[in-house]
């Protein structure tokens, strides 16, 4: 479901404004947010963010049953945390793949301090294009920026072994949201995050199902992850010490500092039951 932010833009238009803002957004990201740019996932509500955020990966990583070893394609890397930290963890191959050239080198630089096998592309996911396969696709906090998710599936099915598992968690439509292009609280979310589109869970399992896959996991995990919204709510209070870098006009600054403070906006969405946080991992059959 196209969202009201990319309902009039091409997708060559979509992708240059997201990748742009991971440009500038990415390195205070890592000042205010650290290496994992994605939700937490709370266990007993005590972790601190980076233990939550870790949580998610180990939990996904558990619940799709990645061994040793496993050769990993991270769609939408970011700046590289869950790359690194399943080829630190499990001995993965990572290979990770983003819009952004800033990302790109942020990761490449935070793989070779670990000393990890982590590589890191610049690529257009929705035209990607391997000569290998993979046993994983991971694609966390990333598919919402893409203009069609159903073709995204279809496309990186081509890059995953038979037997491999799809992973995926993200924003997701309530199922009761009808009417997504004027949802009071869905839509200042899209808008200000740059979310391109939004499925509800049972699209994503229909989907899965129509490909030839087998769901082997999938649920609402917004219970463990809404306080993921408090602990970034508080990265507002830290704005101000930001350091911007010289070159960032203002305009540039004032997208960055709403993508904050559209912080607010998600965790009502969530309590108000529009959005969720929803996993499906998928088997290749």
């Amino acid at each position: 479901m196209t969202t009201g932010f990319s309902k009039e833009l091409t997708g060559d238009v979509i992708r240059g404004k997201i990748g742009k803002f991971y440009d500038l957004g990415s390195p205070f990201y890592l000042q205010v947010y650290g290496r994992n740019i994605h939700d937490g996932y709370y266990i007993t509500g005590k972790e601190t963010k980076k233990e939550a955020q870790e949580n998610l990966t180990s939990f996904l990583v558990e619940k799709a049953g990645i061994k040793n070893g496993a050769k990993i394609l991270d769609v939408g890397c970011g700046v590289g945390g869950s790359s690194i930290w399943m080829a630190e963890k499990l001995g993965a191959a990572t290979m990770g793949i983003t819009i952004s050239p800033v990302q790109v080198e942020i990761a490449r630089k935070l793989a070779k301090e670990k000393n990890v096998n982590s590589k890191f592309l610049l690529m257009n996911a929705e035209e990607m294009q391997f000569d290998e396969t993979f046993d994983i696709v991971w694609l966390v906090a990333a598919a919402t920026h893409f203009l069609d998710q159903e073709k995204f599936i279809k496309l990186a099915n081509k890059s995953l072994n038979t037997g491999g598992k799809f992973v995926i968690f993200d924003w997701m439509l309530d199922e009761s949201v009808t009417d997504m292009l004027n949802d009071r609280y869905v839509k200042p979310v899209a808008e200000k995050m740059l979310l391109s589109s939004l499925y509800p869970l049972s699209r994503y399992i229909k989907c899965f199902i129509d490909n030839g896959y087998r769901i082997i996991y999938s649920e609402d995990v917004t219970d463990h992850t809404i306080k993921t919204w408090d602990h970034a709510l508080s990265v507002i209070t830290k704005l101000g010490n930001i350091k911007l870098a010289a070159h960032i006009t203002k305009e540039e600054t004032l997208e960055i500092f709403n993508f904050f403070k559209s912080i607010g906006a998600m965790k009502t969405a969530m309590k108000k039951h529009r959005l969720i946080a929803g996993i499906v991992i998928a088997e290749k059959l």
